[in-house]
């Protein structure tokens, strides 16, 4: 962490603390996710969503598994269409293709790309694996379905955000040798190690706002319920997996006051290490959930912005 917060994300911070806002998964899993509604469509009432061209509410299915998504197609003149995968944040517990369809607008919009938004079972309710097992699905669909989704089976990625990234990266590792490769993978504040340190991370003494590292704790034990003893096991953890070569091209975003921020850099260098085409973008001044802030911090905005283009340019063979 080598730059101060945002002041824009910093006066956010200072609210919520001075509202005494609990802990994001404090309470039973229903009365956090109702928390998380009322902010995220509070905030939206204040901003204007992205204008995309179409939203189309379908059900993926994949030996059996039949997975909830929201399909977004951009305004575009282009004729045929990457389609990106995008499995939203929120520790596994928290969150949905609703509570985050204004970022699956803005990479549909800025990306020029068919985005597959997934609503993938959540914890505790439906512990590991079933997102894991969901977002696989999806994007097994979505392979299978790319000349309907997008037009181009030849540029079908992935794109995640935290626990989301967590979940792209898992189904990009599974999906080595598919029949049809994938393009990219998109990962923005992963969190790559279930079975993380978290005492050492407490051992830094870092105040990170949005996401400390009791909720790190919290997310762990909703989400592995009791096979917390696979934690080390690929999935949930890909930092860990022994092999990390043969992945599609790499694009990973950091945060500077994030936890998951050395999770995110090791990756990057292990992929690196293992000659997969490798895209670091470090957002020093950003706090774990940037990606959702887009609207609400001009920095944060710039952000999101160059990750999109770096995406775009990536599924466009600019970059």
């Amino acid at each position: 962490m080598s730059a101060p917060l945002d002041p824009e994300l910093a006066a956010i911070v200072a609210a919520m603390r001075a509202n005494k806002a609990p802990p994001p998964f404090s309470g039973t899993p229903g009365e956090a996710r109702e928390r998380m509604r009322r902010a995220v469509m509070a905030a939206r009432e204040r901003t204007t969503l992205p204008v995309v061209a179409s939203t189309e509410d379908r059900v993926a299915e994949h030996e059996g598994l039949r997975v909830p998504v929201r399909i977004y197609r951009p305004v575009s003149t282009e004729a045929v269409l990457p389609t990106l995968v995008f499995l939203h944040g929120g520790g596994f517990a928290l969150g949905s293709v609703e509570l985050m369809d204004d970022i699956a607008r803005k990479l549909c919009r800025d990306v020029e790309a068919v985005v597959v938004s997934v609503d993938y079972r959540l914890a505790p309710e439906h512990p590991f694996p079933a997102a894991h097992d969901d977002a696989l699905a999806a994007t097994r669909w979505a392979l299978d379905q790319a000349e309907m989704l997008g037009g181009d089976p030849s540029r079908v990625a992935l794109a995640g955000e935290s626990a989301g990234a967590n979940l792209a990266a898992c189904a990009a590792l599974a999906l080595r040798g598919h029949t049809r490769p994938l393009a990219a993978q998109l990962l923005v504040v992963p969190g790559l190690d279930m079975a993380r340190d978290v005492a050492a991370i407490e051992a830094r003494g870092i105040d990170y706002p949005m996401l400390a590292p009791a909720d790190l704790r919290e997310i762990a034990r909703l989400s592995m319920g009791t096979l917390a003893h696979r934690a080390a096991e690929v999935p949930p953890s890909p930092l860990r997996a022994a092999n990390v070569a043969d992945l599609p091209p790499t694009l990973i975003a950091v945060a500077g006051h994030d936890p998951l921020r050395e999770e995110g850099l090791a990756y990057a260098h292990r992929l690196e290490a293992a000659g997969v085409p490798t895209r670091l973008l470090a957002f020093d001044d950003m706090f774990h959930p940037f990606f959702g802030f887009f609207a609400h911090s001009a920095a944060a905005g710039r952000a999101h912005d160059a990750i999109c283009q770096a995406l775009s340019d990536r599924l466009r063979r600019r970059g």
